[in-house]
């Protein structure tokens, strides 16, 4: 008659309770329904963890390459107006480069 018991703190009872409390809210709020946990798509989410992954990967070599190429563009440019590219022209790109990701990532996520 061995039974096993499993025992927890009331805090990670509570914890728990607390994140179920706020996933329903959150998709209360979006106008979801719950999702029930064995409803998830492993192999798709699987997938789209890849494809960001290469997204990512993709990202950090053309900042790399944009970067690179300011820096060969302030060595080519002398004085005052090589710091000037160092300065002004990484954040427009950085901005730009930035959005890209962020929109290219939601599509990959909207995709799955």
């Amino acid at each position: 008659m061995n039974q096993r018991v499993r025992i927890t703190s009331p805090q990670t009872r509570l914890a728990l309770r607390r994140k179920t409390d706020a996933m329903r809210r959150v998709n209360h709020k979006a106008g979801r329904p719950p999702i029930a946990s064995t409803a998830i798509d492993m192999a798709g989410a699987e997938r789209a963890l890849r494809r960001q992954r290469r997204l990512a990967l993709r990202t950090a070599l053309l900042l790399g390459a944009v970067l690179g190429a300011l820096l060969l563009a302030s060595a080519l440019v002398s004085g005052l107006l090589g710091w000037a590219v160092l300065f002004f022209a990484p954040y427009p790109l950085l901005l730009a480069l930035a959005a890209g990701h962020v929109r290219r990532a939601e599509q990959i996520e909207a995709d799955s």
